[in-house]
């Protein structure tokens, strides 16, 4: 009788000492993963998922040790882990970092301690998949899978990792945007077309994405020390989800990002949108407005958004203009003279996770209403993954900047 299919998620986004600064996307990450695998290939969460401060140190161990109980030796497990890692330079072992961590190493969890645990879960396949610095601690040197079919290889006990990199630093991504390895997996699952495929062909894709649009490599291995028999865990699709997902997908194309959806309720934008984000917060769909039930807030589309922006923005004597050696500040006399405003304008660049640019500027040049207090011009450049991600930044900037009224 087969066996069911588990989630283990760990993400962790808030860290309590400054040394370790804040990520952005640990947590949307983690709750893309749980919807596309909960809804599209049949997994359920064994537990919670453990996000910021309940990710402690004890926490963390305690709910791994726990999966020895919760499953079966016909069950699949996928642990999840998004957050900061460690590497211990004399040892070269590596270390998933907890909320409360210091620099201390005895704050960390090592792989020794979990490879311990997860050596003793009885589960036919177990995948680890690691969004961290230094993960590539886990694997061991991959010699290739032997492809066989999928039902041979699910018969056979299998022990898997795969990391967001090799012994290295990986990226974080922009916020709100995903990591790119995150983005390569989970693209992967909600966009392939086979219905039916195996942990090395997901494994090998997700390794090529992130390797193109990253400066990391992923890797993969087997943990032949912890019970890897040869097997594979086989990922099925149900065909019913595939459509609400492409669905989904499209809308994602030409609206608003989810983190500044929320910036620009915040700030008290009043106009409404055709479209909304729905549901759970951690992993909201955007579908056309369909009434108040679950509704999080307004998906606007670019064309929403730029109406919001006016074409003639006032510029005064603390405008500042970039030069190729600083800033020239505006003269009055020269702003009535030549009737000088600033203006936003909109294209596409070569920039791979954030193609999209908005930028202010007044006579040809970039503009920067004011200063920081520690000296530095606040640009008016914005770089998204869409028109619309673009064209709510700059909103929320001028807002920021008292350049517009976002409440009629």
């Amino acid at each position: 009788m087969p066996g069911l299919k588990y989630l283990f998620v760990i993400a962790i986004d808030e860290y309590e000492d400054d040394y370790y600064p804040n990520l952005h996307n640990a947590k949307i990450d983690a709750g893309r993963l749980i919807k596309i695998l909960t809804k599209a290939y049949g997994f359920k969460l064994v537990c919670a998922p453990i996000f910021d401060k309940r990710a402690s140190r004890a926490n963390i161990i305690e709910a791994v040790n726990s999966l020895i109980a919760s499953t079966n030796r016909e069950d699949s497990l996928l642990i999840y882990f998004a957050g900061h890692g460690e590497l211990h330079q004399q040892t070269g072992g590596g270390y998933w970092v907890p909320h409360e961590a210091t620099q201390r190493v005895s704050s960390w969890v090592s792989n020794s301690t979990l490879m311990e645990l997860v050596g003793a879960i009885t589960a036919r396949h177990i995948l680890i998949i690691s969004d961290s610095c230094f993960s590539g601690t886990l694997c061991e040197m991959y010699r290739g899978a032997e492809e066989r079919h999928y039902t041979k290889i699910e018969q056979m006990r299998s022990r898997w990792v795969l990391s967001s990199g090799r012994i290295e630093k990986v990226s974080d991504g922009q916020a709100g945007a995903g990591s790119p390895f995150a983005n390569a997996l989970i693209g992967f699952l909600e966009k392939n077309d086979n219905r039916t495929f195996s942990f090395s062909e997901m494994a090998a894709q997700v390794l090529k994405v992130t390797g193109i649009s990253a400066n990391q490599q992923p890797m993969f291995g087997a943990l032949n020390k912890w019970g890897h028999e040869g097997g594979q865990i086989v990922f099925r699709r149900d065909d019913e989800h595939s459509v609400t997902q492409k669905e989904d997908d499209e809308l994602l194309k030409v609206v608003v990002p989810y983190r500044v959806a929320l910036d620009l309720k915040k700030v008290g934008v009043k106009t409404k949108s055709i479209f909304g984000y729905y549901g759970d917060p951690s992993s909201p769909m955007v579908k056309a407005f369909c009434g108040s039930e679950r509704f999080l807030c307004w998906a606007y589309t670019y064309d929403e958004l730029a109406a919001l922006i006016p074409h003639e923005i006032e510029v005064d004597e603390n405008t500042y203009l970039a030069t190729d050696q600083g800033y020239d500040r505006l003269d009055s006399q020269d702003i009535e003279a030549r009737y000088l405003h600033a203006e936003v304008t909109f294209q596409k660049t070569f920039v791979i996770d954030t193609p999209y640019m908005a930028i202010c500027r007044c006579d040809g040049r970039m503009v920067a209403f004011s200063i920081t207090e520690d000296g530095k011009y606040r640009n008016l450049i914005r770089w998204g993954i869409n028109h619309a991600d673009t064209a709510g930044q700059m909103l929320l900037a001028l807002f920021e900047e008292k350049k517009v009224d976002v409440s009629n």
